[in-house]
C-alpha cells in the first residue's frame, strides 16, 4: 500500500476524531457508535459531530494516564501515553479543518506511516478513522502526544495503533 494512502487515512482518522471531544482529565461519556474498516484506504464514513468538551475540574493541561472516551461499549477507551505538550486556546471541535503533524505505529512501535508531511482535513467528516476524530476533537493548538488507539477506532484487524500526534493548526 502506498505511503501516501496510508498517511492520508490515518490523518483522516484523526481528523474524524474531534466529534466527541474529550479533554485533558474528563471522565469517559458515551459517543457516536463507530464505523469500522478493513483497510486504512477506506476511511470511515457519516462520522457525527459533538460539541467539544471543557476540561473539568479546572484542567487545562493533558497528562500521561488521561484517556479519551470510545464512545463503543466493550471498546477501551484511547490511552495518553507520553506528553509532549500542552496547548493553549479552545479545543479543535467538530467540522473544524485541522492540520496535523503524525507518526503512526503499531503498539510495538513499528513504524506504518512516518508522516513524513502534515495532514489537513475537516474533523468529523469521513475523511479520517473514527479515533483520529475523538481524539482531534479534543486537541488544542499545540497539544503533543502519544496515544494507544484501540484497533475498533481504527482499522479492524490491525491490531491497537500507535500514534505521535501534533495539532498545528486550525481554521
Amino acid at each position: 500500500m502506498n505511503v501516501q494512502i496510508l498517511t492520508a487515512a490515518l490523518l483522516a482518522a484523526a481528523a474524524a476524531s474531534c466529534g466527541g471531544q474529550p479533554t485533558p482529565h474528563s471522565d469517559p461519556s458515551p459517543a457516536e457508535a463507530a464505523p469500522t474498516e478493513s483497510s486504512p484506504a477506506a476511511p470511515p464514513t457519516g462520522a457525527v459531530a459533538a460539541p467539544p468538551a471543557e476540561p473539568q475540574g479546572g484542567a487545562d493541561a493533558w497528562s500521561v494516564g488521561d484517556t479519551i472516551p470510545s464512545g463503543q461499549s466493550g471498546v477501551p477507551d484511547i490511552e495518553i501515553l507520553e506528553v509532549r505538550g500542552n496547548g493553549t486556546g479552545p479545543a479543535c471541535g467538530m467540522g473544524k479543518t485541522a492540520t496535523l503533524a503524525y507518526k503512526a505505529m503499531k503498539a510495538n512501535g513499528e513504524v506504518l506511516d512516518p508522516g513524513s508531511r502534515p495532514f489537513t482535513f475537516k474533523v468529523g467528516s469521513g475523511m479520517a478513522i473514527v479515533g483520529w476524530d475523538k481524539v482531534v476533537s479534543r486537541m488544542r493548538v499545540g497539544d503533543s502526544f502519544v496515544i494507544l488507539m484501540p484497533e475498533a477506532l481504527a482499522y479492524r484487524g490491525r491490531g491497537d495503533l500507535k500514534f505521535e500526534m501534533e495539532l498545528l493548526s486550525v481554521k
